[in-house]
């Protein structure tokens, strides 16, 4: 039987020194989209969607790869979409973006596939939402509170190649992904073993 392969979480390097922060995603009715692309579903957006550079930084350098700030969806260069369609076709939606200031085509990139598959045993600490919470979190109770260490059971992964964690806001990638991303120096990228 074969051993399982290795997946990664994919996190936003923020200490990439004069780099660009990204914000307010709307479409191109300027409409405020944050919701519909958190969705794990098709969005429904008039494309392109629009991103500013956030005023409390100096306006930045892009990367190939950022994360919209305070939020967690990626925008992806050409480059990069050009990997992904490759490497992992069906799991995930790309979204042409269009970055103030910069001519050059973006994209926001809305990953389909969750799968319920962190290792609560295997990882660091886990906190989850009680019944105590649901007063102030009623659609939370049973989803994490908190994952250190996270840890995830590749038997539940189900063949995904990118994905989000079920209650828990972490895009993993597989091991492919992972070296096609650093073959290519991706800029604004680290990985992390999960």
């Amino acid at each position: 039987m074969p051993r399982p392969g290795r997946y990664f979480e994919i996190i936003g390097d923020i200490y990439v020194d004069g780099r660009w922060y990204l914000v307010n995603p709307t479409d191109r009715n300027g409409a405020e989209i944050s919701a519909v692309l958190n969705q794990r579903a098709p969005a429904k957006v008039a494309a392109p969607v629009r991103l500013l550079h956030s005023d409390a930084a100096p306006r930045g350098h892009p990367l190939d790869y950022t994360r919209i700030s305070g939020d967690c969806v990626p925008v992806i260069n050409v480059r990069v979409a050009e990997i992904l369609k490759r490497l992992a076709p069906g799991n995930l939606e790309l979204i042409p973006a269009e970055v103030d200031g910069f001519p050059e085509p973006y994209f926001v990139l809305n990953v389909l596939a969750e799968r319920r598959c962190i290792d609560e045993e295997a990882s660091a600490e886990v906190e989850k939402f009680t019944e105590e919470d649901r007063e102030v979190f009623p659609d939370q109770v049973g989803e994490y509170r908190q994952v250190y260490g996270l840890k995830i059971d590749k038997s539940k992964v189900q063949g995904a190649k990118m994905f989000w964690t079920w209650g828990w806001v972490a895009l993993i990638v597989d091991e492919e992904i992972k070296n096609a991303f650093e073959a290519a120096r991706v800029t604004g990228v680290k990985f992390v073993e999960v």
